[in-house]
């Protein structure tokens, strides 16, 4: 959901919203609490650019054939209306806000479907520990053969109870905002470029800069094989921190857009990052910084590219 515009006078405003449902798009009218204002909020992301045009075009010239309404000028329909608190005089409102919402409490279909895919090959392989079920999906030197799908699936290996159970936690709330804002195919294709980069981070660190233990020394230093054929990267962390480093800057620089992201929660996980570089956690397993730091790139970079666009349109 996005705000496209704000209107000084109710008529212009309610014209141009009933030419918005006339076109079939998902809209809202609301006055401002603190201002002698109304606004246009625009719910499918991918019907906000056509809108914002035609809006433009409508300040410009109001009285546009174009924008004349073969009825009678409508408010928002009595039976929607009774289910919200009226909040204003003049013209009713549905409030569309409290409705997106209400929403954001369900899971997003694609979201919750990344999750049982998750669970449910953590349970089959043996919460990570069946080398015939994570060898396919590991990321090793085959990606170098053309198995680029290993780029992806590692994010399906999970190595514990608490590993899986923070990270679809996180999914399921950054997962289920950005898929119910940005719709499914955006929201399936951001996972797949996190995935992919992340985990490549990790690899070329695994490959080119950890050291391999002693007794491993003389096989790798001959080719026989690598640090990646001995060392498994898995979980969805990197995707993670790269979702939640989108929702972030989208807070700070595009909150129109309607994300959230608590204060609190933002400064756990950026400290979990900090930290993992300090090996404070290499007790409690070998922790994927570098895929992590890869994720929270990608995050950033995309949502502050989305913000930069908005905030100049």
């Amino acid at each position: 959901m996005r705000r496209i515009g704000i209107f000084e006078f109710e008529k212009e405003a309610l014209q141009f919203w009933n030419y918005l449902k006339e076109k079939g798009v998902d809209s809202s009218l609301e006055k401002e609490d603190s201002q002698n204002a109304w606004s246009i909020w625009v719910a499918d992301e991918d019907s906000v650019p056509n809108a914002q045009t035609d809006m433009d075009l409508f300040l410009g010239n109001p009285g546009d054939p174009k924008f004349k309404i073969k009825n009678k000028l409508k408010k928002p329909d009595d039976a929607i209306e009774a289910k919200i608190p009226k909040k204003t005089a003049g013209f009713k409102q549905f409030d569309l806000r409290k409705q997106w919402q209400t929403q954001d409490r369900k899971v997003g279909t694609y979201t919750l479907s990344i999750i049982i895919t998750s669970v449910l090959f953590f349970l089959f392989s043996g919460m990570g520990n069946l080398d015939a079920m994570v060898s396919p999906l590991k990321i090793d030197s085959r990606i170098m053969e053309g198995q680029l799908w290993r780029l992806i699936t590692p994010i399906f290996i999970h190595f514990g109870p608490l590993h899986i159970f923070f990270n679809m936690w996180w999914l399921y709330d950054l997962g289920t905002q950005i898929e119910k804002r940005k719709g499914a195919k955006f929201f399936i294709t951001f996972v797949l470029i996190l995935a992919a980069v992340s985990n490549y981070c990790e690899y070329l660190y695994i490959e080119y800069y950890l050291q391999p233990p002693g007794e491993m020394r003389e096989l790798i230093a001959s080719g026989v094989m690598t640090m990646s054929d001995i060392t498994t990267i898995g979980g969805m962390s990197g995707v993670i921190f790269g979702l939640g480093g989108y929702v972030w800057i989208k807070c700070k620089l595009d909150p129109a857009d309607g994300f959230r992201l608590d204060p609190t929660i933002a400064l756990i996980m950026f400290a979990f990052f900090l930290l993992g570089f300090t090996g404070i956690f290499d007790g409690y397993g070998t922790i994927a910084n570098f895929c992590h730091a890869g994720g929270l790139i990608v995050g950033i970079a995309w949502g502050y590219a989305s913000a930069y666009k908005w905030n100049r349109g």
